[in-house]
């Protein structure tokens, strides 16, 4: 009888402690599920992928947003407000479990080309400034400051575009602009004196390719010639 006891009793503390051991498992299971990272979280994800930071580069006015969470999924835009309307980059997918970012459309790599060119101004000292493109196909002007001789400039630049024609100038306080120009492409040709119609060289930029000589140096025109930029 006492045996019978004893066993009725180990099956019984048994029991309990495979009930608790069960008990916790579950309650480890829910612990994993209720984990999920935070909106601040997704965005921070979607920022370090290489096509958004080159965009956010490219356009300074870019926003990233969780728009919604659905589907155990941040959906995240990526888009500019331009003219009154949204233009979408792309849309991401960011897992709330594992942040995990998947992009709605693929991207296309984007592919680019260098400007290799000379600085000039009248004077010994090239001031601070802005070396400005204008993408000819629809306007938009991308620029690259220029600190100045005197603070570690050199005397030449290099500027990397995505594929495109584009006219470049070096804007000085918005008062003096140095161009490369048909009539004066150096500012060494005796035709800098003329007072023809300064047209500036288009750069034609092309994947992979670097166009050299493309100094911005003619200063020699007044309000009568000025380059149409």
């Amino acid at each position: 009888m006492k045996i019978l006891l004893i066993i009725v009793l180990i099956i019984v503390v048994a029991g309990v402690v495979l009930f608790q051991q069960k008990d916790t498992v579950l309650d480890q299971i829910a612990e994993v599920a209720s984990i999920k990272i935070s909106r601040q979280t997704a965005l921070e994800n979607v920022k370090k992928l290489p096509e958004v930071q080159q965009y956010l580069k490219d356009v300074p006015n870019g926003k990233v947003e969780v728009d919604n969470e659905l589907e155990g999924e941040y959906n995240v835009h990526v888009y500019e407000v331009k003219d009154g309307h949204t233009a979408t980059f792309n849309w991401y997918r960011v897992s709330i479990k594992s942040g995990e970012v998947r992009p709605e459309f693929e991207i296309t790599p984007s592919t680019t080309g260098t400007i290799l060119g000379k600085l000039c101004y009248p004077s010994e000292v090239l001031p601070k400034g802005v070396i400005e493109a204008k993408r000819l196909s629809d306007g938009k002007i991308f620029t690259q400051d220029y600190p100045g001789n005197q603070n570690g400039g050199k005397s030449s630049y290099a500027f990397e575009l995505k594929e495109g024609d584009y006219y470049i100038r070096y804007n000085v306080d918005n008062k003096l602009f140095g161009y490369s120009t048909t009539v004066c492409p150096t500012g060494n040709e005796k035709t800098c004196a003329d007072t023809k119609q300064r047209v500036p060289v288009m750069a034609v930029v092309k994947d992979g390719q670097t166009l050299k000589n493309y100094d911005l140096c003619d200063y020699y025109y007044n309000d009568s010639n000025t380059p149409k930029f």
